[in-house]
């Protein structure tokens, strides 16, 4: 990584909200993420596993993870399996991770090889109660897919069948959701970094550049600052290229007239920023186009407003379907009578904005998020409301990221121009 660690503190206090969400005798098993061979001696790029990384604080593949708060001895209470690396790995690819360094990131004190698994295993599940596991979500639905969860998995289950297991993500996604102050201080860095590219962005924009211009002046500056990189895949979409809401080819042109919809965030320390804004590629809206974009900016700063603890996304989701259909109808694009025979209601107001309002964000740009669970404070959001236009070939969308407080919420971007004026400005 680029970043600097961060201190293992955070992850000994997520590891002690985890423990203490465990029913008696339970045991965590937790794997980390794994290198995806491309070809050859290629890997596509390592990410390491989130919910590994909230745990420990490594961004290295080979270790697995056990927790027994309830053994009865206190070095088999948590300890990391480390996999050393062979000769021929040393050479190819350096030393990796001391145990030391190991211990000094993590706080995690008892290291073992993995060629102890088998023991430990016979020393932790036997009377244990509930074994939780960070199988992926969808790796049952993948017949012939091995990973290293699984070989974990189907280790102890061959050899204790009768034991119970879970997902763990039954009990870190109520953790995740809310975040320690130094997860939001990284959060901070990354729209930070988001902000630097987006102005860099706009000194390219003119007509005839194509998007993926564009893009090269974000990785720049993402580089740069020192980010990893790409929070998750970069959008760029010109024109119609806009009405796609996960445009990612990033190779058409920016013609004259249009619009230059814009979706991208940096990874800082492992963690998210997501951020959209939607400019001229001539360096003025026409007053078609201004009208539109002030109305997603409205429906911005209101939605940002309604955004408060004791909220469900579910009924935000509602509340801001019925600005945008008294937006729609101020924009001519169905008239009053039409919204009162709607059937069923917000049909018609869907039909130009077909997306969430918002999701969390954190370690992923799409942080897990349970939606029956209402705002608190700590929880860090994107608002990102938008419309979509195919009979006019355009589609604006204006997103921020935004911590919940105890009365309200923060724009963590509220510093990235947003306002039309100030982006046409920025563009001279």
């Amino acid at each position: 990584m680029r970043s600097d660690p961060l201190p293992a503190s955070l992850f000994i206090k997520n590891r002690s909200k985890l423990i203490a969400s465990l029913e008696p005798g339970s045991v965590v098993v937790v794997c980390s993420g794994e290198r995806v061979r491309r070809s050859g001696d290629q890997h596509y790029p390592f990410r390491q596993q989130s919910d590994f990384f909230y745990l420990t604080g490594l961004h290295t593949e080979g270790y697995v993870l056990f927790l027994a708060p309830d053994h009865p001895r206190e070095e088999f209470r948590e300890v990391l399996l480390m996999r050393e690396p062979s000769g021929k790995e040393r050479i190819w690819s350096g030393p990796g991770l001391s145990v030391a360094e190991v211990i000094h990131r993590s706080g995690i004190t008892h290291i073992r090889g993995m060629d102890e698994m088998d023991e430990l295993i016979g020393e932790l599940l036997p009377a244990s109660g509930t074994i939780y596991c960070n199988l992926p979500e969808d790796a049952g639905q993948q017949p012939g897919v091995r990973s290293s969860e699984w070989e974990v998995y189907h280790r102890f289950k061959s050899s204790y069948p009768h034991l119970n297991s879970a997902r763990l993500s039954l009990l870190l996604t109520p953790l995740r959701m809310v975040k320690e102050p130094e997860e939001v201080a990284q959060i901070r860095k990354a729209c930070s970094v988001t902000g630097r590219a987006f102005r860099k962005a706009l000194s390219v924009i003119r007509p005839g550049c194509r998007e993926f211009e564009v893009e090269a002046e974000i990785i720049a500056e993402f580089i740069r600052s020192g980010a990893e990189g790409h929070a998750f895949d970069p959008i760029l979409a010109c024109g119609e290229h806009a009405l796609v809401l996960h445009h990612n080819e990033n190779r058409g042109r920016c013609s004259e007239g249009d619009l230059l919809l814009m979706d991208f965030g940096a990874e800082v320390g492992g963690y998210a920023a997501d951020c959209s804004r939607t400019v001229p590629v001539s360096g003025r809206f026409t007053a078609r186009q201004r009208a539109l974009h002030d109305a997603v900016h409205e429906i911005f700063t209101r939605a940002r407003d309604l955004m408060k603890p004791g909220v469900l996304l579910d009924d935000l989701q509602q509340q801001v379907g019925a600005l945008w259909q008294e937006a729609h109808i101020r924009l001519g694009l169905y008239t009053l009578e039409e919204a009162a025979r709607q059937d069923p209601p917000g049909s018609l107001w869907k039909k130009y904005f077909m997306h969430g309002l918002s999701h969390s964000i954190g370690l992923d740009v799409h942080d897990p998020f349970d939606r029956n669970i209402p705002l608190r404070p700590g929880m860090v959001l994107s608002c990102e409301p938008a419309i979509y236009l195919p009979e006019e070939g355009l589609g604006i969308r204006l997103e921020n990221v935004l911590l919940v407080t105890e009365t309200g919420t923060e724009d963590l971007m509220a510093g990235i121009p947003m306002d039309a004026e100030e982006v046409e400005q920025l563009m001279k």
